[in-house]
Formats: structure tokens, C-alpha cells, sequence
């Protein structure tokens, strides 16, 4: 009995011995080995075995060997002027002046409200009393149509009419327009009549506009 017994124990360790073998060589020959990934949100990282072997949480900060790249997605936003009212104007040391019959026009300042502009324009008459009929167009689009003010015509207050005194200097008469696109610069005009000269409204970086002719600094 006592030899029967010894048999079986001797049988049970060989067969033990055989079993850490096998997995003394599973674990360290394999090549499965474990890896351990840093955390995204906290200083955990976790430990994962390959195959089916189970997840373990390990404290502490760990380095990762993985790369993570986290993608987020912008929106760009074109952001348009709001330019609200800008009345403060730059002329220059070279105005926006032009002959018109016998009459001398200047730009002396432009208001942007909204999708309305309006300019002043001073207007020395000649030798002669005579209508001075209001011939500035804005250039409302980029092929070029011209669209005409909403103010009909010129009104100066000592006749109430487009009908000018002769020699009299009649100072920012307003000329409105209606803007097809608010708030884009350059705004481009054109005086008109005989000597049709191009000019620009711009906005300077402070907010307020300069009135040129086109290619001069603001």
C-alpha cells in the first residue's frame, strides 16, 4: 500500500514538474509578453496581456509606446464688417476734384450707415446760374453696371432747385446711394459727365473712410 502510495505521488510530481515547464516557457518564450498604455484622462495605465489573458488596472504614471492623435474639428467663419456708421474722413492732401460744366466738384467726406452711403460734395459754380445736373454713378457690380443715386438731383437751399447762383460755393451737398454689397471695400464710383474720373471709398483700420482715386494710400 505504502509503494502503491509512493508511486502515485512520485507520478503527480513529474507530472507537476512537466506543467511548470510548460508554462515557464509560455510565459517567457511565447513572445506574448504584456504592454502597458498610458491613459488618456488620469495618470492610470492599464495592462493588457495578449490573447485572452484579462485586463489589470495599474496605479501610477506609465509610459506609452502607442501614439495617439486626437482629430477636432474647426469651422472657419467669414466674419463680415460692421461698419455701422463710420462718418470720420480722410481726403488727403489730394481731394477727389473734378470740373463739370463750368462748375468745380469736390468729395469733402463720405458716411457709411448701414447699406446706404452717402457722400458731400462741394460745388463752386461758375460765371453762370445754371442747373447742375447730378451725373455720379456707383459701380455696383464687378462687370461694371453703374447704378444712379436715390437722390434725384441736386438741391441748393437758396433756390430750391438744381439751379446754382452764380459764383456762389455751396458746401457738402449730400449724394446718397444704396449699397448692393455692405460693408465689402473698395466701394468704386465714377463722377460721370465729360470727365467720368474714377474714385474709391475705402475704411482705414481705425474704422473711418478715406475718399481717393484708386491706386493712392488711404
Amino acid at each position: 500500500m505504502n509503494l502503491k502510495l509512493r508511486n502515485i505521488l512520485i507520478t503527480l510530481s513529474i507530472v507537476a514538474g512537466v506543467l511548470v515547464i510548460i508554462t515557464f516557457y509560455v510565459v517567457f518564450y511565447s513572445g506574448s509578453g504584456t504592454y502597458v498604455v498610458s491613459s488618456l484622462n488620469s495618470q492610470d495605465a492599464g495592462i493588457f496581456g495578449s490573447g485572452n489573458a484579462s485586463a489589470t488596472i495599474a496605479s501610477g504614471t506609465a509610459s506609452s509606446t502607442l501614439a495617439f492623435t486626437s482629430s477636432s474639428t474647426s469651422s472657419s467663419t467669414t466674419s463680415s464688417t460692421d461698419i455701422g456708421a463710420a462718418s470720420s474722413t480722410d481726403i488727403g492732401s489730394a481731394p477727389v476734384t473734378w470740373t463739370q460744366g463750368n462748375e468745380t466738384m469736390t468729395i469733402t467726406d463720405a458716411t457709411v450707415s448701414g447699406a446706404q452711403l452717402t457722400l458731400g460734395v462741394q460745388i463752386a459754380m461758375g460765371s453762370a446760374t445754371e442747373c447742375v445736373p447730378l451725373t455720379m454713378r456707383l459701380i455696383a457690380d464687378e462687370q461694371g453696371d453703374l447704378s444712379p443715386p436715390i437722390t434725384p438731383q441736386f438741391s441748393f437751399p437758396d433756390t430750391g432747385t438744381c439751379n446754382g447762383t452764380a459764383g456762389e460755393t455751396y458746401s457738402a451737398q449730400p449724394v446718397v446711394f444704396t449699397l448692393s454689397n455692405p460693408g465689402v471695400f473698395p466701394i468704386l464710383l465714377t463722377t460721370g459727365g465729360t470727365a467720368n474720373t474714377l474714385f474709391e471709398v475705402m475704411q482705414n483700420t481705425d474704422g473711418s473712410l478715406s475718399v481717393q482715386l484708386p491706386g493712392q494710400s488711404g
